[in-house]
Order: structure tokens, then C-alpha cells, then sequence
């Protein structure tokens, strides 16, 4: 007998206010088994079907009548934070499009849509949630390990991980305080063969330098006052496992020669010792320091560097990943009404739409820390602003208003003239406009070579 197996249809929603868009996109996509498909003809009745009917990916009109596809956008990460969302604009309001992406959206199309970028796009996020259902086990948020996040910068890190946690390689991991770097490794660790040894996390920053070398590899007793015994140091400890050296640029140039020979022979002395001892460790390290501009200024050894650089994973700052700010709300909500005992059920939308604005320079670690302070202080069913931090109350959140021609053909055109008048405006210091534009230095630097921006240009 045999036996057909028919796999889970994706539900697509489609917002349009024109029927004709409406029924071009049930024609072209009808026919294309991986997807069943619903229309609505505005974001109200849009909202009024994803009650009764969740959807996994809505495509939605920028330009509506009444509720527009940004507030659309806004409600459906509010209330339905899984599902995904795709833009359609027309070129005359791409400029719109620039801030449905900072609003949350997985990406835009243009109108009149190609179908074939379109299955395209949907075919990106039909393996952006193959990767998240395959690491849920059952929870609601897009859960990699103890990593959440399900914006593309954030797929592209998980996907990362998933590549190279099975091999022995040593990993750099960049990125600001407070993105998680620590839970980057341990995610790495997780996927590796060392998975059932000991992560052993080590914050560099916080060891004196007439410390750390002890602290790393250990000494013999009487090596120097108070070493009244010998002490088995942190890589001794990780021995088979994975040590984790957070904050690397930090460590003295004495404790990075020894790090340079574990690296190369896989060995070490104690302090005060001679005798050789043979480690299986492997090592991941994290910085938010520019290590090249170190190498530099000769405080961080070359050779060093170029042994750590072997692969480098980027962990991206919060301001750069707004649509995942309400998955992380939830998260810790719930996570801080365990701690505490409460039954706190929401967000007010107005608080919610602060937290999504604010720039968080503290990344996650800063909101994890405001919502449980928010929790602490909140005394009835409902977080509100005044639950949170001076700061974040009292934040204002600054928008540039560019006088820009719209004359481009594509939102990348616009993008790379945003770029480029900003830099002009910070006379090219790339670290000022990389704060003006809300990016980390690294994507700007990027999208100048992307872009073929030149100083000389100006």
C-alpha cells in the first residue's frame, strides 16, 4: 500500500486594499502547494481573521486607507510576535518602506511584485522558520538554545553557530556589552561534541593582572605570597570541555604570550611551575574593543590576534534587531513573573512602542533589567511606563529629518544617499555617523563598501 505523506501548508495572509493586487497574488500564488492563502482588504479585518485563523507570514500594503501597513506591522508584533511580516510598497513611498524595516518588518517588495522575487523571499523566511521550529521543542518564542531573536540578523547568527558548533574551531565573538555573548558561546559549546564536559566562562576584565595568569592556568604552592597550596587554574578545569575568555582585549601582554602557546602546542605552565601541562580545551573568546585598532597601538600582540580570528561571529546590537525587542519583553516578563510571584499580563501599547524606540545601550542585558525592575514596582496587571527607569521615561527619541530627493529606483539607492549625506554631515568620522544612523560601526564600514561610497565623492 502506499503511503502519501503531505507536509504542513505555511498560511500566508494577504493586505490589500486593491483588488487587483488581491486577486494577481491568489492567481500567481495559487498553485504553489507549499502555501495556503487567505485575503483581507484592510489591517482591521486583518487583525479580526488572525484571531480566529494565526497566520505564519502576512504580506501587507504599506499605503491603506485608515490603518496603514506600519500600524498593521506594529499590532501583529504585539499580539502575534512569531509571525512574519512582509512589506509591499510602491517606489513613490519607499522612504515609508526604510521605516517599516527599522519598525520590525522581515523585508520589503516592491509593487508591481515579480513573483518570482516573491517566492524568493518567502522561500528566505520558509528556512528562517525550519531552523526555528527545529529549536523551539515546544516553546512560542523563536528559541535557538538560550539565544531568542528572529530577525534576519539574528537567523544569520543562529545559522552561524549551527555551522561551526560541531568543529573544534577557535571562534571570535564581537559585539557590544549586554548582547549576549556569553550565551553565543554557550550556544556554540551546545552544538559541539564537547556538549556533555564542562563551559567554563571566564571574564577577563574582572581579573587583576597580577591575578589572571593565576587565575587561568593555576600555580604551585609558594609561588608567590599567599600561594599556600597548589590551585588548578581555569583551563586545567575545562579540560575536554570549552573555556569561554570574555572581554580578551583586557588581558595583559604577559598573560598573551602564555594564551599564544596554549593556542599553538596546547600547553602551559603553572605559575611558578615547571612542569608541562597538556590541555584539550577548546576556546572561544568575546571582545567589545576594536582589537585591530589595539594591534595598532601595540597593546594586543598580532600573532594573537590572527590565532583568534580564525572565525568571528557578529553578536548584533539591539537598536539593529527592533523587532525582536517585544519577543524579548515577553520572554523576560514571564520569566521575572515566575521570580516574583506575579501575574503581570501585558504591556501597555504606548510603553511597548517606547521600548521598541528606545536605543538600549545596555543592549539586553539593559532590558532584561529595566522589565524586572518594571515588574518590582508594578503593582496591578499591566506594565506601564512609569513602571520603568528614569532614564527610559524621560528618553526622547530623536529622528533626522533628511531633505531628500526621491528620484532612486530602489530603497538601497535611498539607503546608500541616507548614508552618505550623514557622513558628509560628520565630515566622515565613522564612528559619529554610525551613532546618528543607529548602526554599529562595523555595518557601516560594510555598506560604504557595499555602497562604493567614497570620501573623495563629497
Amino acid at each position: 500500500m502506499e503511503i502519501t505523506v503531505v507536509e504542513k501548508q505555511t498560511r500566508l495572509l494577504f493586505v490589500d486594499d486593491e483588488e487587483a493586487y488581491r486577486n494577481i497574488f491568489c492567481r500567481e500564488m495559487g498553485e504553489d502547494q507549499r502555501f495556503s492563502i487567505e485575503t483581507a482588504v484592510d489591517g482591521p479585518t486583518a487583525l479580526r481573521m488572525l484571531e480566529t485563523k494565526r497566520a505564519d507570514i502576512v504580506l501587507t500594503d504599506l499605503i491603506m486607507p485608515g490603518m496603514d501597513g506600519i500600524a498593521l506591522l506594529q499590532e501583529i508584533h504585539r499580539h502575534y510576535p512569531d509571525i512574519f511580516v512582509l512589506i509591499l510598497t510602491g517606489i513613490n513611498s519607499a522612504h515609508e518602506a526604510v521605516r517599516a524595516m527599522k519598525a520590525g518588518a522581515y523585508d520589503y517588495i516592491l509593487k508591481p511584485f515579480d513573483i518570482t522575487t516573491l517566492q524568493m523571499q518567502l522561500g528566505k523566511i520558509l528556512q528562517h522558520r525550519h531552523l526555528l521550529d527545529n529549536n523551539k521543542e515546544g516553546q512560542s518564542e523563536a528559541h535557538f538554545e538560550q539565544l531568542i531573536g528572529q530577525d534576519p540578523a539574528m537567523y544569520e547568527l543562529f545559522d552561524g553557530v549551527r555551522r561551526i558548533g560541531p568543529t573544534n574551531i577557535t571562534v571570535l565573538i564581537r559585539g557590544e556589552s549586554g548582547t549576549g555573548k556569553e550565551l553565543i558561546a554557550a550556544a556554540i559549546h551546545a552544538r559541539s561534541a564537547r556538549r556533555d564536559q564542562i563551559f567554563v566562562p571566564v571574564n577577563c576584565a574582572a581579573l587583576t593582572e597580577g591575578l589572571i595568569n593565576s587565575a587561568l592556568f593555576g600555580h604551585e604552592k609558594g609561588a608567590f605570597t599567599g600561594a599556600g597550596a597548589r590551585k588548578v587554574g581555569f583551563f586545567e578545569l575545562a579540560q575536554g570541555g570549552t573555556i569561554f575568555l570574555d572581554e580578551i582585549g583586557e588581558i595583559p601582554l604577559q598573560t598573551q604570550v602564555a594564551l599564544l602557546r596554549v593556542l599553538e602546542l596546547g600547553s602551559f605552565h603553572r605559575v611558578g611551575g615547571t612542569e608541562t601541562i597538556q590541555v584539550d580545551t577548546r576556546i572561544i573568546c568575546a571582545t567589545n574593543k576594536d582589537l585591530a585598532a589595539a594591534m595598532r597601538e601595540k597593546t594586543f600582540r598580532e600573532d594573537l590576534f590572527y590565532r583568534l580570528n580564525v572565525v568571528t561571529l557578529t553578536a548584533p546590537p539591539l537598536r539593529e534587531r527592533q523587532s525582536d525587542i517585544p519577543l524579548l519583553v515577553n520572554f523576560f516578563l514571564r520569566k521575572f513573573n515566575r521570580e516574583s510571584g506575579k501575574q503581570i499580563s501585558s504591556v501597555d501599547q504606548s510603553t511597548m512602542n517606547r521600548l521598541c524606540a528606545y536605543r538600549w545601550p545596555g543592549n539586553v542585558r539593559e532590558l532584561s533589567n529595566a522589565i524586572e525592575r518594571a515588574v518590582v514596582f508594578c503593582p496591578g496587571s499591566e506594565l506601564r511606563l512609569e513602571h520603568f527607569p528614569d532614564e527610559l521615561q524621560h528618553a526622547v527619541v530623536a529622528e533626522k529629518n533628511f531633505s531628500l530627493k526621491l528620484s532612486s529606483s530602489s530603497l538601497p539607492e535611498i539607503e546608500a544617499e541616507v548614508i552618505r549625506k550623514v557622513l558628509e554631515e560628520k565630515l566622515w568620522n565613522l564612528s559619529q555617523a554610525a551613532e546618528a544612523l543607529g548602526i554599529a560601526r562595523g555595518t557601516l564600514y560594510s555598506k560604504i563598501k557595499n555602497y562604493a561610497l567614497k570620501k573623495a565623492d563629497l
